[in-house]
């Protein structure tokens, strides 16, 4: 078996020598390849026309020498058949109704002239369809990209968005993709029309020549390959500067970012001008890098077109040394001029696989991203849970930023047994490791030992998706859509009808304040429920959740961001949403969960106690705190003595 192969990463391409260079090159046209596939025959369309616009230069170098020879002597015996390469003999005074040797009237001179113009639209008309045909492949392959981008990023564990910066992401699913196909577009259109045309101008030049004369067209040209040593050198300027482009794109996407998602925190603490300040460097950085990127792509033009003043004065030397006509030397000279144009562009070609090698390794690094959490091969698809679960000796340590594992295990030794349709509660200190067992139900994150089971099947034994179908979830954190208030509703589940969406409203008590809105449910929210109070977005989520209708209910701290008058509706309406469900709930208000079937106490990843409320302000000490801490010191004694009390009788 072959070793795999070493990811390369972005910072690395700016430092590869011309053989890596070259292997990468190959292992991104393989990759480019595959998209294209599907569109092939478009694609060979296209390079067919770019190869037959390339090879109408004959065509339009010979009809201009014809038309110059006709117009400058006054006679029209130029417009006899002359023999074209690859098109044969071409009768031209007969297609255009012009008899040899005729007088030259001023209206044969008209339309004798209007060759040129009719040849170059000719021309621009087949290179038009060639580049059209390899923009619509191209645009298909972008598409295609960034799909397969954003839903790869979609895949990956809640672990991979903690350690990525969003702007970044951003960056690469929208920009990178697009910068890899431009260029790589841009490099296929090059590759296979510059160098046909070049190829067709030389065939003219050598066809209409003697052989005694080539030392024109080969003093012009032999000069050319002195332009590429420098367009190397350029090349790895351009490759870090490319890469330093890349780079502070994602710093302004995360700057920007940052800055919107938390403009309540920015705008708190005046600190406008910061936020600016900060764009400011970013902004001004990746300037920086695009003018050194400008400035080493355009450099090669004034290059290649100084190489070839060179020539054509080299080739002048030696016309006058032979005593060339002036009108020969003219077609030389044009046919010449021809020739640099594309000549300018295939020189920029290694500048531009460059960027493009930059640009495809950030992209498809983030295509073949693995995900963390996988399905099993084969993976069961779990239907309607009935709601029991079970955590057998679970141990988890979250990993920091750059993967490594932290030294303090988030839980360790975690043994629960949850009955179908009870209510459980989770309560403890910060960092005691309540969320973390969410997460690790949820399959957010696999347990280094243990497992987690539902309804006696491993959660690894079952897909992802119809494991998060059982389970329906509530947060302190209400995330609303930018999007209608029936939209956000129907996420819970997406072929809900309007009446049942109106019908979960009812339930979770939204439907009153989103009657009295304007739009009622088409009421557009803002960007996360910007337009709704705390209460309102957390009926909103209720009335998701009920819509969802999923066994097992986790409750993530639901009221704890409320005040009493929201807490005490949004509480009826969890009662309503709970019903026949097994509900798990973190509190920290222990008011919400003291009616739970029973309450597990942890601290510091591990479960100190589990009982009803009663029970554990008997033998937990830890909960005994908690409950204090949540009254007054003048109700404390007695609140305390009489559950002490109901619990002795």
């Amino acid at each position: 078996m072959e070793p795999k192969k070493k990811k390369i990463s972005r910072k690395q391409v700016t430092e590869l020598g011309m053989g890596d260079l070259w292997v990468e090159t190959k292992s991104a046209v393989s990759k480019m390849a595959r998209y294209m596939r599907p569109y092939r025959g478009r694609f060979f369309l296209g390079v067919v026309l770019g190869i037959f616009s390339g090879f109408f230069n004959i065509v339009l170098l010979f009809g201009m020498q014809i038309v110059l020879s006709v117009v400058l002597k006054g006679e029209t015996s130029a417009l006899a058949a002359t023999d074209i390469p690859f098109f044969g003999p071409v009768d031209i005074g007969a297609l255009l109704g012009i008899k040899q040797d005729a007088e030259l009237s001023a209206a044969s001179l008209v339309l004798i002239c209007s060759i040129i113009p009719f040849l170059f639209l000719v021309r621009g008309l087949i290179g038009y369809l060639a580049n059209y045909c390899m923009l619509w492949v191209g645009n298909k392959i972008l598409y295609q990209m960034r799909n397969d981008c954003f839903q790869n990023v979609m895949k990956q564990s809640l672990g991979y968005f903690h350690r990525a910066k969003i702007g970044d992401l951003i960056q690469t699913v929208f920009n990178q993709s697009r910068v890899a196909q431009n260029n790589a577009v841009g490099l296929a259109t090059t590759l296979t029309q510059k160098p046909v045309a070049i190829l067709a101008i030389l065939i003219f030049l050598f066809a209409k020549m003697p052989k005694e004369d080539w030392m024109i067209i080969l003093s012009s040209l032999i000069i050319l390959p002195l332009s590429i040593f420098p367009v190397i050198y350029i090349g790895k300027r351009v490759r870090k500067a490319g890469a330093a482009e890349e780079t502070e794109a994602g710093a302004i996407m995360t700057t920007m970012h940052e800055s919107f998602m938390g403009v309540r925190v920015v705008k708190s603490y005046a600190r406008e001008g910061y936020e600016a300040k900060r764009f400011d460097r970013a902004n001004l950085a990746m300037s920086q890098s695009i003018m050194r990127w400008s400035k080493a792509s355009e450099v090669v033009g004034p290059i290649v077109e100084t190489v070839a003043a060179i020539g054509i004065a080299a080739g002048l030397i030696y016309a006058k040394d032979r005593g060339l006509g002036a009108e020969d030397f003219f077609i030389v000279v044009l046919a010449l001029t021809q020739i640099y144009a594309p000549a300018k562009d295939l020189s920029r070609v290694q500048i531009i696989l460059q960027k493009c090698i930059v640009a495809t390794s950030a992209v498809f690094e983030m295509i073949e991203q693995v995900p963390e959490i996988l399905d099993a091969p084969d993976a069961v698809t779990l239907g309607k849970a009935k709601g029991a679960i079970s955590f057998k000796n679970l141990s988890f340590h979250y990993a920091d930023p750059k993967g490594r594992r932290l030294e303090r295990a988030a839980v360790t030794g975690i043994n629960l047994e949850l009955e179908p349709g009870k209510f459980y509660a989770l309560v403890g200190p910060s960092g005691a490791g309540k969320s973390t067992l969410f997460s690790l139900l949820l399959r957010f994150y696999d347990p280094e030992e243990g497992s987690i089971e539902v309804d006696g099947v491993d959660v690894r034994k079952m897909t992802q998706a119809s494991l998060r179908e059982n389970i329906g979830v509530v947060s302190q954190d209400t995330f609303l859509f930018h999007d209608t208030i029936s939209e956000n509703i129907r996420y819970g589940r997406l072929n809900a009808t309007d009446e049942e969406i109106v019908a979960a409203a009812q339930k979770s008590h939204a439907h009153d304040f989103v009657s009295q809105m304007r739009d009622g449910y088409q009421s557009v929210v803002g960007d996360m429920g910007a337009n709704l109070s705390g209460g309102q977005k957390q009926r909103v989520s209720i009335a998701r959740a009920i819509l969802r209708n999923a066994p097992i209910l986790l409750l993530d701290e639901a009221t704890s961001a409320l005040d009493t008058e929201a807490e005490v509706i949004i509480q009826d309406a969890i009662e309503v949403l709970s019903e026949g469900k097994t509900v798990i709930a973190i509190a920290h208000r222990l008011s919400t969960i003291l009616e739970a079937d029973q309450i597990v106490v942890m601290n510091a990843g591990k479960i100190e106690a589990t009982g009803t409320h009663q029970e554990l302000l008997l033998k937990s000490e830890l909960y005994q705190r908690l409950y204090h801490l949540q009254y007054e010191k003048g109700n404390q004694a007695t609140v305390e003595e009489s559950e002490l009390a109901a619990v002795e009788s």
